[in-house]
């Protein structure tokens, strides 16, 4: 078997390096059974941090390919996008869930944590192996978070993800340390520039349409996510949730490619019309209406987006002369 510990995968696009080699038996914890442990087999490489709750983690290079382009630090897109919630420090975060949002009873059971660091990005998941340790799971997901000045990215967060958490936190009695801080949704971002391209804007369709990213047979589908995680819970044999760490983490790292990306359209380096028309129309809904002007301009050098463009422009002189 290859040390797993020094291995250096090719990461895109499978994540071998969530899974261990011989992931077709058990990974047990080796040693006496500490007092976190809970008896669940079929783990990755990570370790218990608090009754029933199992963090892994994992840290991927700056410049690894990742679709059509280099994995980078997020920073400067966090700043530029600071009008639509982005930070400079920015925390990536998405849920596993045994329902949708308005499901009765709905809850997370795995959360995928993406940062910047220095000369990588870092996925940090938590894993909770049953509903009784939900305050442990509560308490280790915000343990994780920086203690100030961080925004909290996601992607469709302002409807799915934070609202079950808040739930959560309601039920558990308890306030969640993330509340008040910014918040950028990429949804509402992905859908300003490609709604009406694209067959649809969720996050499996940009990333194969825009970013360039497919995901390998390990993935599952989401709608199975809760089938696969209520069988756990019968059986305690987390080897089927392997599929569900990959996908949640590959969401993780998608939201911070999709961010770069998005800074990317609104920096005017799209390649089309319709970029420019919509990088135009970006600004001008954060007031920036120079910035718009510039984009509109640029807009005219392709044939497709001349008539939007000389529309959007005549606006704007209208408004000058007023």
């Amino acid at each position: 078997m290859k040390d797993n510990m020094g291995r250096d995968t090719e990461l895109f696009g499978r994540l071998d390096a969530f899974l261990p080699d011989d992931f077709e038996g058990p990974v047990i914890p080796s040693g006496s059974r500490l007092p976190n442990e809970v008896d669940v087999l079929g783990l990755p490489e990570g370790k218990w941090t608090a009754r029933g709750v199992y963090r892994m983690e994992r840290v991927i290079p700056y410049g690894r390919q990742y679709g059509h382009r280099a994995l980078t630090d997020t920073s400067p897109s966090g700043e530029l996008l600071s009008f639509w919630g982005g930070k400079k420090r920015s925390v990536y975060l998405d849920l596993e869930t045994t329902g949708l949002s308005g499901t009765r009873g709905a809850y997370a059971f795995l959360v995928g944590l993406g940062f910047n660091g220095e000369g990588s990005f870092r996925v940090v998941q938590l894993f909770m192996a049953g509903p009784a340790w939900e305050r442990n799971w509560l308490r280790a997901l915000e343990s994780e978070l920086p203690e100030n000045d961080y925004g909290l990215v996601t992607f469709n967060g302002r409807s799915f993800d934070l609202p079950i958490l808040r739930i959560r936190h309601r039920l558990a009695k308890s306030a969640p340390c993330w509340e008040g801080r910014p918040h950028m949704d990429l949804l509402m971002l992905a859908r300003h520039f490609y709604r009406g391209r694209l067959p649809s804007c969720s996050l499996s369709t940009v990333e194969q349409r825009i970013l360039g990213v497919h995901r390998s047979g390990e993935d599952v589908p989401g709608r199975e996510i809760p089938r696969i995680y209520t069988n756990f819970l019968a059986s305690s044999d987390a080897s089927p949730l392997r599929g569900v760490f990959y996908h949640n983490a590959l969401d993780v790292i998608s939201m911070a490619a999709l961010q770069v990306h998005i800074g990317f359209l609104a920096e005017m380096r799209g390649t089309t019309g319709n970029d420019m028309i919509r990088c135009g129309d970006l600004w001008e809904e954060a007031g920036m209406l120079e910035i718009s002007k510039k984009a509109w301009t640029r807009a005219l050098d392709f044939r497709d987006s001349e008539s939007e463009a000389n529309s959007r422009l005549a606006r704007f002189q209208e408004l000058e002369e007023e």
